[in-house]
């Protein structure tokens, strides 16, 4: 692993080992080991430590006392449960950046949709993955509110983590994600709040039911 001088030490660790539980290498339920850790990335125990702390506040593991730090399960429930906040503050972030944006501030979404379009089209789904959470980082950096953006931002981690186990359920999802987000960004040019809304909560119902289904992936057990 190499480290980047911007980022915390701490933060670089976090990131390293949440994008293996986001994508399922480190499987829920799984206990995680922080001297194995500490010893493949060779940084300090506390340094490991610390980063656990980070992820539990992220919703990707849990800490136990005498037991450690597990990868956290996520049951339908929990899924139905947080795709209901997710969507209504999607909801609120696109309507704000239908009403404010400016000249060239959807250049980059276009780009990303092409993106996703040609990863489409190859079947790559690690690429369309990447750039659907570029998408989402982009999206919030234009929500309009900087608590709404923080919330979104704090809550991120785990849309990533329900967005890949949705993805890797089949083809059909990556069809149906990239139409979803290119008819979102039309109706966003138009500045049409009204069919946003409609939009949001229509496709926040079937991503539910898509996650809820999903959710057997990183139910796991402690």
């Amino acid at each position: 692993m190499t480290f980047k001088a911007n980022d915390s030490l701490t933060e670089q660790i976090a990131q390293y080992l949440g994008k293996q539980i986001i994508q399922g290498t480190m499987q829920a339920g799984e206990r995680i080991q922080e001297l194995r850790i500490a010893s493949e990335l060779e940084v300090s125990r506390g340094s490991v430590r610390e980063a656990l702390l980070i992820l539990q506040r992220r919703h990707l593991v849990e800490i136990f006392p005498r037991r450690g730090a597990v990868v956290s399960s996520i049951t339908g429930q929990d899924v139905r449960h947080f795709f209901e906040l997710w969507f209504l503050l999607l909801d609120q972030a696109v309507c704000n950046l239908a009403t404010s944006w400016q000249n060239d501030d959807l250049a980059h979404f276009f780009e990303v949709t092409t993106q996703l379009a040609e990863c489409n089209r190859k079947d790559d789904l690690q690429g369309f993955y990447e750039h659907g959470v570029d998408f989402l980082d982009t999206l919030y950096l234009y929500a309009g509110n900087r608590y709404l953006e923080h919330t979104l931002k704090d809550l991120l981690p785990l849309t990533q983590r329900c967005l890949f186990a949705i993805l890797r359920a089949g083809k059909s999802q990556m069809e149906q994600t990239q139409l979803f987000l290119e008819n979102l960004l039309k109706t966003i040019i138009a500045r049409d709040t009204a069919k946003l809304r409609q939009m949001v909560a229509e496709f926040g119902q079937q991503y539910s039911q898509l996650a809820q289904s999903a959710a057997e992936s990183l139910a796991g057990r402690h």
